[in-house]
């Protein structure tokens, strides 16, 4: 798997609105608050992205205890049927629908063919089980073209720059941020108000109980991991104009999204929300100030820390199974 120090997000150049020779002085002054502003920006950027990412993982796991290291590479599989559906003329907005509800059928498909007959078997029997799949789909990716970088050209219409406080940030960003933030009130709204949101629920507080109530576990599973799939392929869509799409484009920010859904609190929605931004954040500012080698320093510095002294997470929600 790709190693986890190549994750690079892209730092917007810092512009002034008004670069005149004889504002040079006060520019300068201005270029610190300037460039913090941009990484914040940019590190809500990245925290979108891995949002979409860890809900899939955060669902998944707290349905079916579940560890999908396959995750990643549905990210790539989406990103790469993003691009494809792109260049074969499809509308970048049908393109983010499409591919994201295919790799999802591919879920319910894996998760009947594969995951349900070691449904109830030891967790490091799913975890090997997902590592070898994320091997073979990474496998099946490399046949279908994802030996090279492939490249999602930005929707024109979104393709400008939005001005804010003093610096320009691309309009796409700013679209993958509010992408990311609607589909998740509307899956949290959904997991809320209706019946399939009320048996996720329940299998999560309680798998025994939800049995003995009448939910169909097989089912419920099978649309849970469709769900985490499609929600992985959409963040692989989103993000493929910025990070690039290849075969193993998943597995580079597969590590990163492990770290959030432990920081959060494994199986916690809330905590995926805010740890993916602070995730985000810290290895936008890292990389801006210090190189991304030390923001990755402290974010395993955080996750041991978590671990040992709080396991459940940030809102103390998480399971310590």
């Amino acid at each position: 798997m790709a190693s986890i120090t190549n994750v690079n997000f892209k730092i917007v150049d810092i512009k002034t609105e008004n670069p005149h020779p004889s504002n040079q002085r006060s520019i300068r002054r201005e270029e610190p608050k300037m460039l913090a502003l941009s990484l914040v920006l940019n590190g809500i950027v990245l925290g979108s992205v891995l949002l979409l990412f860890s809900l899939g993982l955060t669902l998944i796991y707290g349905v079916g205890r579940i560890v999908n290291f396959a995750h990643g590479a549905l990210f790539s599989a989406g990103a790469m049927a993003g691009v494809w559906l792109v260049a074969s003329g499809v509308p970048f907005g049908l393109a983010l629908v499409v591919a994201p509800v295919g790799v999802g059928l591919i879920g319910v498909l894996i998760d009947w063919a594969i995951l349900a007959r070691i449904r109830d078997r030891p967790m490091v029997d799913s975890l090997l089980l997902t590592f070898g799949l994320a091997l073979l789909i990474t496998g099946i990716l490399y046949e279908l073209g994802g030996r090279n970088v492939q490249i999602m050209p930005i929707p024109q219409v979104l393709g400008g720059v939005i001005s804010m406080g003093g610096i320009s940030l691309p309009a796409y960003r700013i679209f993958v941020s509010i992408l990311a933030v609607a589909l998740t009130v509307a899956l949290i709204l959904f997991l809320k108000n209706s019946k399939w949101g009320l048996r996720v629920r329940a299998a999560n507080d309680d798998p025994e109980m939800g049995a003995c109530i009448g939910i169909d576990r097989e089912r419920l599973m099978h649309s849970v991991v469709g769900v985490s799939a499609a929600l992985a392929a959409a963040s692989g869509v989103a993000a493929a104009p910025i990070f690039t799409a290849h075969a193993v484009v998943g597995d580079k920010i597969l590590i990163l999204a492990f770290m959030t859904v432990i920081l959060g609190g494994l199986g916690s929605l809330r905590g995926a929300v805010v740890a993916a931004y602070v995730v985000g954040l810290i290895l936008v500012f890292g990389e801006g100030y210090f190189g991304g080698q030390l923001a990755l320093m402290l974010l395993f510095i955080m996750v041991m820390a978590m671990l040992i002294n709080w396991p459940r997470g940030f809102f103390g929600e998480g399971r310590t199974e």
